[in-house]
């Protein structure tokens, strides 16, 4: 909120170095990459790409409204992000320079990720509906989901077959891309879930919550197999490179590491 990102050792704990040019709250950052480089995203309605060999600068893209959610395609060299505005800006990542602009939803962009090797996205919106936009002709391909819930996070499958939709009501669905019939909801959270991170494997998704607990489930078997639980609601949540750790941040500010152990429980 305080418009920095900080750079932290994941082993210490300790921040290594704070990076300043954002003008309001920092929404979603990212390594691009082999982590030579930093995407992010910020309500001062700014997308900054940062050269860690000259950190002190970076690459601007405006848009007009602030924007919350970012997606990188490192395959294809471009990178796309969403905004209040219901706006998603795809833009080039060597120039941070727009290539297109789509009006995908009527309201907050709450999600966004590349899939089909990169040719395709899919968007997510505080509106309800989730979808599914052809990058070759920037149509909309299909609505995965439409509901009277805000959804309030995203997350796709490793391999791009499926979407987990965190909602304002504490569920979380799961979609198939291909035939939106395929839908079940996971249940547990008592309010909404702000984020969700699927583990390297797919066999895991972790979800955070404003109930203060961040919960992991199998979807093998479709059951919470650990679960941990703050002072604060949590804002976010990732899992490490090797998909021991979880990571999570609170609305306290605070950052925390966890190991579970994914037994059932």
């Amino acid at each position: 909120m305080d418009s920095q990102i900080l750079l932290i050792d994941s082993k210490s704990g300790k921040t290594k170095r704070g990076i300043l040019g954002h003008n309001g709250a920092v929404s979603d950052v990212s390594f691009v990459g082999t982590a030579n480089s930093i995407l992010s995203c910020s309500w001062d309605k700014t997308t900054r790409l940062w050269n860690r060999k000259n950190i002190d600068e970076s690459l601007v893209l405006e848009a007009p409204s602030e924007v919350k959610a970012l997606t990188i395609s490192l395959m294809h060299g471009k990178g796309a992000s969403g905004s209040r505005d219901g706006m998603v800006k795809i833009f080039s990542l060597r120039h941070l320079k727009t290539i297109r602009n789509l009006q995908a939803h009527r309201s907050d962009i709450s999600g966004i990720a590349f899939i089909d090797e990169e040719k395709k996205i899919v968007t997510a919106s505080y509106d309800g509906t989730c979808r599914l936009w052809d990058l070759s002709s920037y149509d909309a391909e299909k609505t995965l989901v439409k509901q009277k819930q805000r959804i309030r996070s995203m997350v796709t499958s490793p391999d791009g077959l499926m979407v987990f939709l965190g909602s304002q009501n504490g569920t979380i669905s799961q979609v198939s891309i291909d035939d939106t019939k395929k839908k079940s909801e996971i249940t547990g959270h008592t309010d909404l879930v702000s984020a969700l991170s699927m583990d390297p494997t797919g066999q895991y998704l972790a979800s955070a919550s404003w109930d203060r607990t961040i919960r992991i489930w199998s979807l093998k078997d479709r059951i919470q197999v650990a679960k941990g639980q703050l002072m604060s609601g949590i804002s976010s949540t990732t899992w490490s490179p090797d998909g021991t750790i979880v990571y999570t941040a609170d609305l306290s500010g605070s950052i925390v590491s966890w190991m579970p152990s994914l037994r059932t429980s």
